[in-house]
C-alpha cells in the first residue's frame, strides 16, 4: 500500500465527521509520512487505516462539533428575528449529549435519523455519543420490548441554513457503538438525509429493514435472515451474508449488495424500469422488462426503477 492509498483509505473511513476535522487529521498524518521520509516504517507505526479511523472519531467525538448560537445583542435584534431562525437557536450546542445501555436488555435495535453524520462501531456495550442536536430531539432508550431506540427526526432547522448571511454551520453528528456479538431479533434503520457509514461490525439479525431516502448509507458485517431494502433516491452498499428472502426496491438511487457466500447457492427474480441490475454474472437494463431465476432457499428479489442496483458475491 502507498501514502496516497492508504491515506485514500483513512479518508473513507473518516467520512462521518464534518469536513474540517476531516481534513485537520488528514492534514496531521499527510505531514506526519513527509517529515518522516519513510512510508512504510510510518504505515507499520500507525497500523491499519480502519483502527486508526477508529481512534480519530473517538477522538473528535469529544470536541464540539459547532459553536453556539451568536446572542442576540439588544431586544430590538431579537425581535427582528423570523420564526425559522428563532427555531434554529437551540440547535448549535456544544454539549455532548452520551447515552449508555448494557448489552443483556437489547433484543431489537431502531435507529430512525432525519438528517445527520452518523457512523457505527462495536465495543463492549451499547453507547450513543451525539453533538449538533438539542437534547430534546434526540431519543435514546430501551422500551418495554427490549428495543434500543436511537431517534432523531428532525431534518433542516430553518430556510435560512444555507445562505451567506449564516456565518455558523448546523452538522449533526451521532456516533453508535453496538456490543460485540450483538444478535438481534429486528434491526431497523431509517434515514432520511445526510449518511450511516460503519466499521466492520459483527452483528446477526433474524430480520433486517432498511429505508434510505436522500441519504447515504453503509453497512458492513451484517448477517441477516430476511432483508428488506428500499432506497428512494439515495444510496445504499450492504456488506455480509445474507440467508432467506431478501426484497429491494431502488427507486432513483443506487444499491450494492456485497453478499459473503457462492452465487449458485442464490436465486432471484427482478423487474427493470429504465435503471439497470447486476446479479452475480448477469446483467439487464431495459424498459419494463422482467427476470426469473430459478428458486432457492435464499432468494433475492428486486424491484429497479430509474436507478441501480448490483449484487455481488465473494
Amino acid at each position: 500500500m502507498t501514502k496516497k492509498q492508504y491515506l485514500k483509505k483513512l479518508e473513507y473511513c473518516i467520512s462521518a465527521l464534518p469536513v474540517d476535522e476531516r481534513n485537520e487529521a488528514l492534514d496531521y498524518y499527510s505531514n506526519y509520512f513527509d517529515d518522516a521520509d519513510d512510508d512504510d516504517k510510518v504505515m507499520m507505526e500507525l497500523g491499519e487505516p480502519e483502527d486508526l479511523a477508529k481512534t480519530i472519531i473517538e477522538k473528535f467525538t469529544c470536541v464540539p462539533a459547532v459553536s453556539k448560537a451568536k446572542k442576540k445583542s439588544s431586544a430590538k435584534e431579537e425581535s427582528e428575528d423570523t420564526e425559522n431562525e428563532k427555531e434554529d437557536s437551540f440547535v448549535y450546542e456544544d454539549e455532548k449529549l452520551c447515552y449508555e445501555f448494557k448489552k443483556n436488555p437489547v433484543k431489537h435495535l431502531a435507529i430512525s435519523l432525519g438528517a445527520c453524520d452518523c457512523f457505527i462501531k462495536t465495543g463492549k456495550d451499547f453507547k450513543i455519543e451525539a453533538r449538533g442536536i438539542a437534547k430534546k430531539d434526540l431519543r435514546c432508550e430501551i422500551n418495554k420490548a427490549g428495543t434500543l431506540i436511537v431517534e432523531n427526526k428532525k431534518i433542516i432547522p430553518g430556510k435560512k441554513l444555507f445562505s451567506h448571511e449564516r456565518t455558523d454551520r448546523w452538522c449533526p453528528r451521532i456516533l453508535i457503538t453496538i456490543a460485540d456479538d450483538s444478535e438481534f431479533e429486528n434491526l431497523k434503520i431509517n434515514l432520511g438525509a445526510g449518511q450511516i457509514r460503519s466499521d466492520k461490525l459483527n452483528v446477526i439479525s433474524l430480520k433486517t429493514i432498511i429505508d434510505v431516502g436522500a441519504g447515504n448509507l453503509e453497512l458492513s458485517g451484517l448477517t441477516s435472515g430476511a432483508t428488506s431494502i428500499r432506497c428512494s433516491v439515495g444510496q445504499v452498499v450492504v456488506s455480509g451474508k445474507l440467508f432467506g428472502y431478501t426484497k429491494v426496491d431502488c427507486g432513483m438511487g443506487a444499491c450494492k449488495l456485497n453478499i459473503s457466500g457462492s452465487e449458485e447457492n442464490y436465486s432471484y427474480d427482478a423487474k427493470v424500469g429504465l435503471g439497470s441490475i447486476k446479479f452475480g454474472r448477469d446483467k439487464y437494463s431495459g424498459f419494463s422488462k422482467s427476470y426469473f431465476g430459478d428458486p432457492k432457499e435464499n432468494h433475492v428479489s428486486i424491484v429497479c426503477g430509474l436507478g441501480d442496483v448490483k449484487v455481488n458475491f465473494d
